[in-house]
């Protein structure tokens, strides 16, 4: 049998790591909540979170400069979506930078697209380290307040566990009846 606690504590960070190099949001609030469970820590789960994010976008950015335009080019949603970020980053580029990883369905088009723009590489690396501890900063904080307020939430329902069973029990088995019963009048009015 595993144990659970065990695998999350020594390799959590781990996790972590390779979760946040693609998009991560998720990995990260499962981090969270392992913070508020006192199994990993707030600011190294930062770091690594931060880490992770970085080395990720620089990923991309390398793989845009590299490949260019065709690597997009052969890839229609990749193109179409290569245009927007485009016009995002001429306009504002330290800003796309500082919120690409928030910026959900151009994640890794922005990345590349810095790239095949040869957006200098030193400068794009600066604010990527920024905007990376910005990410894991603001994503891992909102996890534990989410953890938190779940937590509440689960206590207060505790006193009531046997009531909601009960009521979810009831629900589904009306739920259920009235699906058997329309598909008995469907059979019944269109007899095969």
């Amino acid at each position: 049998m595993f144990d659970w606690f065990s695998l999350v504590q020594h390799y959590g960070y781990i996790a972590v790591l390779i979760g946040s190099f693609f998009e991560g949001e998720t990995v990260l609030m499962l981090g969270a909540y392992a913070v508020h469970q006192h199994i990993l820590s707030f600011w190294p789960l930062v770091g690594i979170a931060m880490i992770g994010g970085y080395l990720g976008d620089q990923f991309y950015y390398f793989l845009g400069y590299k490949y260019g335009y065709s690597f997009i080019r052969s890839r229609p949603n990749l193109n179409k979506k290569f245009k927007r970020a485009s016009q995002m980053i001429v306009r504002f580029p330290t800003l796309s930078i500082l919120l690409m990883r928030f910026l959900w369905g151009l994640r890794t088009i922005i990345p590349m697209s810095f790239g095949i723009l040869r957006y200098p590489a030193l400068r794009y690396s600066a604010v990527n380290l920024l905007a990376s501890f910005i990410w894991a900063f603001v994503v891992i904080s909102v996890g534990l307040q989410v953890s938190h307020w779940l937590h509440v939430f689960w206590h207060m329902l505790l006193p009531h566990q046997k009531r909601i069973i009960i009521i979810a029990a009831v629900i589904s088995c009306i739920v259920l009846a009235r699906i058997l019963y329309g598909r008995l009048v469907k059979l019944q009015d269109h007899p095969e």
